[in-house]
């Protein structure tokens, strides 16, 4: 086909999310090729419970509905049986004698139910959905579950308890602390082991007394756990690559069990659940971000060895074995492709009042997946293994290097000297290439249409955003770039730190659909990454940083007034005060956020003071956010007008630092947090970068396939910063939009093209909705409505709906 193409004088299409043939690449570079046979669920399968070798319960607990799935494992392809539907749930599934109980998650209960072979009887009232406000009120939040001898043990990860009920039905519950996760009653019933999510530890508990008797360190965020008939206690730990083995007599961890596919690899392979065979010889271990299974041989204690791998879909949450121990059951968090979303979808539970969104919201673009697996000898699990190792796109030696066939301003080599010297991070909020470039291919907008957009699904055009065009035709227009997070929740920290914690990845679902969700610890143990974010490798380096936003919480300033100042700890005492505090020219009304060419004279202003003192710091992370816009809130600015100020700021920033001292050493690196909100005839991360230096190729198109990490990994090569995880490793550093000549020329910003001070109505469409919305924080507002909102308010409340976009879905075919 390559030949064809050459010889028919067209070029290959560049690699991009979608079908390969054989499998599915996702936005984030990585492959899927998914072993076994598939049935679709709602997302976050958390719990799989396999009640005989031809009969599984499987319950997801993601950002769609929370359902409770009979199945039949039995045939050639798995099928669902029954299902009840909960509106809150978690991780935490229980079964005996026909008695089924599953945690309710933020519901701060239990649902329980009959089970048969064939059907799924409730056995408790499910309560009406709280009204909104109402939810963080619920009490507390039901996590795991153990039953033996006729109790049940069940946790609370936010109260951080853990409680037993008699057959008598008398409850008693005892404090624990930090953030209970798993519950597992050990096999001669004197143990009740309870794994702390954020505390590295693993308490043993009397089961009599609820009485604390030890407790073990271990891997960071500890969570599933499995006891081998020798006693042995397996403990899946996601933030440290490893399953750590316990031995209880003991106290102490006597074995680690690495389960990354490298041996050096950092953080990135999360193992957040595991199995093991009833024969005690095999342990599998989901390894959500590296999109596989473990299968370790644990046969002789202390003598663990990792065998192979088994490919699976999008971020496997659950593993179990059929007590005949011939197929593994696996639960995919995110299904087994991602989406394009330019087509029509309901919301679940609509409100009357809502307009049905005229493009699916991120979070219903996601689905989940039960995969039955048989077994595989060593010649199959050899086959498996190549496929898995074929799909990741890291490898160990990317921790140093990174080839390139021509020289840039890029390094190839971590610690390797580039002409720049000053790097400057903008992070935006929330919007597709369509909704802001899909005009760029319309010949009646531009006679020379370039990039792969759809002009459709435009709706902030060269008029509402003049600087971002001008960006893009002036340097280089980056089509085919995704968002490595689903919303502001995860993408943020993928966007400082390459790489979400398990904790993010689950959380998030549960709080963007309304529902309650986990609470951290004061520390932030559950949410900050292994490895830190960008400004603490900066810091182990000895660079200078300074944020601007970027992760700041305001605080008292000691004179009754309020500063910014960081919520990290590597961001204290590196945080502007002022920078979305205060505006240097004039006031704003009450509780209207400081808009962005405000927060860029203040940036501006300080910037000079130090290009003037030459104390620029090396590396500078900023938030530029109103292009999240306020909807249609009455008295606030317009959609248009929020977005067309953000392009201004831009716009403004590129001028003046191009028009500095600095500018010869400088690269400016821009990207939207995530894409959740439009949309995208790709796929719905597909999203909006740019890459702005004197080394910048000019008036270019790059359609190389590149991720939020790979501005991060191109940035770490710039600084001298070794990869923070394994995506940021293997992400493809961004050489083909940079050359090894400067290019000095200044960029003149573009005037707004439309009112920057335009405020909505009361009869704005969606104001009324708009005005009942929390925008002081971006991940506090209901983006699913907000996204209805915008596509009325910008393309017309009668605007046609965009066409549907179907695709094959690409299954590996499993012989069985």
């Amino acid at each position: 086909m390559l030949l064809l193409l050459l010889a028919l004088g067209q070029a290959p299409s560049p690699p991009t999310a979608g079908p390969t043939g054989d499998g599915f690449r996702l936005p984030n570079g990585w492959t899927l090729t998914p072993a076994g046979r598939h049935l679709v669920t709602t997302d976050l399968p958390l719990n799989i419970l396999p009640l005989s070798d031809t009969r599984a319960l499987v319950a997801t607990s993601g950002y769609n509905s929370h359902d409770l799935s009979l199945c039949d494992i039995s045939g050639a392809e798995p099928k669902l049986v029954a299902k009840q539907t909960t509106r809150q749930s978690w991780y935490g599934l229980a079964h005996d004698a026909g008695r089924v109980w599953w945690s309710g998650g933020g519901g701060g209960r239990l649902h329980t139910y009959a089970a048969t072979a064939d059907a799924l009887t409730p056995t408790s009232q499910e309560p009406p959905a709280p009204k909104d406000g109402d939810i963080k009120a619920s009490p507390g939040f039901r996590s795991g579950l153990a039953f033996a001898a006729g109790t049940l043990y069940s946790l609370d990860i936010n109260a951080g308890t853990v409680s037993a009920t008699d057959p008598a039905g008398r409850t008693t519950t005892a404090k624990l602390g930090g953030r209970p996760y798993d519950a597992l009653v050990s096999r001669d019933g004197k143990t009740v082991f309870v794994s702390d999510w954020a505390g590295k530890r693993v308490w043993l508990i009397d089961p009599a007394t609820l009485a604390v008797r030890g407790m073990v360190k271990v891997g960071q965020h500890p969570n599933q756990m499995a006891q081998h008939a020798d006693g042995r206690l397996f403990v899946a730990c996601a933030s440290s690559n490893s399953v750590s083995v316990l031995d209880p007599a003991a106290g102490a961890v006597t074995e680690t069990v690495s389960t990354a596919l490298f041996p050096r690899a950092p953080a990135g392979s999360t193992p957040d659940a595991l199995a093991l065979s009833p024969d005690g010889k095999t342990l599998y271990v989901a390894n959500a971000d590296n999109n596989c299974l473990a299968v370790v041989d644990v046969e002789s204690p202390r003598r663990s060895q990792v065998k192979g791998f088994i490919p699976t879909g999008w971020y496997p949450t659950a593993v179990a074995v059929t007590p005949d121990g011939r197929r593994l059951l696996v639960g995919v968090g995110k299904g087994l492709q991602s989406k394009a979303n330019p087509r029509p979808a309901p919301k679940p539970d609509a409100k009357p009042t809502a307009k049905p969104l005229p493009y699916p919201y991120i979070g219903t673009t996601i689905s989940g997946a039960l995969s039955v697996v048989d077994v595989p000898d060593d010649k199959q699990l050899k086959e498996h293994t190549d496929r898995v190792y074929k799909n990741c796109p890291y490898s160990d030696d990317q921790l140093t290097a990174a080839p390139h066939p021509t020289k840039t301003a890029i390094p190839t080599r971590v610690g390797d000297p580039s002409p720049i010297k000053y790097v400057l991070y903008v992070i935006k909020e929330n919007r597709t290439y369509d909704q802001v470039f899909g005009d760029f291919a319309d010949p009646k907008q531009f006679p020379t249409p370039k990039g792969n957009g759809d002009p459709t699904l435009c709706m902030f055009p060269r008029m509402v955003t003049p600087n971002h065009h001008k960006l893009a035709d002036e340097f280089v227009l980056l089509d085919n770039l995704f968002c490595n997070g689903q919303v502001s929740r995860d993408g943020h920290p993928w966007s400082t730190a390459a790489y979400h914690t398990d904790y993010v990845a689950r959380d998030w679902h549960l709080t963007y659909s309304k529902r309650k969700g986990v609470d951290d610890d004061d520390k932030g143990h559950l949410q900050n990454p292994p490895n830190g974010y960008l400004w603490d490798a900066c810091k182990r380096a000895g660079l200078s940083y300074r944020s601007y936003g970027e992760y700041g919480k305001r605080v008292s300033d000691g004179q009754g007034g309020v500063k910014f100042e960081g919520r990290v700890p590597g961001l204290v005492g590196h945080m502007n005060p002022d920078y979305g505090n205060k505006t240097p020219r004039r006031k704003t009304t009450a509780g209207e956020k400081v808009r962005d060419t405000d927060n860029m004279d203040l940036f501006l202003a300080e910037y000079d003071q130090f290009a003037a003192a030459g104390t620029m710091p090396r590396f500078v992370v900023m938030s530029l956010g109103e292009d999240h816009t306020t909807g249609t809130t009455p008295g606030t600015f317009t959609p248009q007008a929020c977005v067309a100020c953000n392009d201004l700021a831009l716009g403004r920033l590129v001028d003046h630092l191009s028009h500095g001292p600095l500018w010869k050493e400088t690269a400016i690196f821009v990207i939207e947090d995530d894409a959740q909100n439009g949309p995208d005839h790709v796929d719905a991360h597909r999203t909006v970068g740019f890459v702005v230096s004197p080394y910048t190729k000019r008036k270019h198109v790059d359609s190389r396939h590149y991720a939020t990490v790979s501005l991060i990994r191109t940035m770490e090569l710039i600084l001298g910063l070794p990869p923070l995880s394994q995506y940021d490793a293997a992400a493809r550093p961004m050489f083909d939009s940079f050359t090894a000549t400067a290019d000095p020329t200044p960029y003149t910003h573009v005037p707004a093209g439309v009112d920057l001070n335009a405020v909505n109505g009361k009869t704005a469409y969606g104001a009324a909705r708009s005005a009942k919305m929390d925008f002081t924080e971006y991940d506090a507002v209901d983006d699913f409505e907000l996204n209805e909102i915008l596509w009325g308010a910008v393309m017309g409340p009668d605007a046609p709906q965009p066409p549907a976009v179907r695709r094959a879905i690409p299954f590996r075919a499993v012989r069985r």
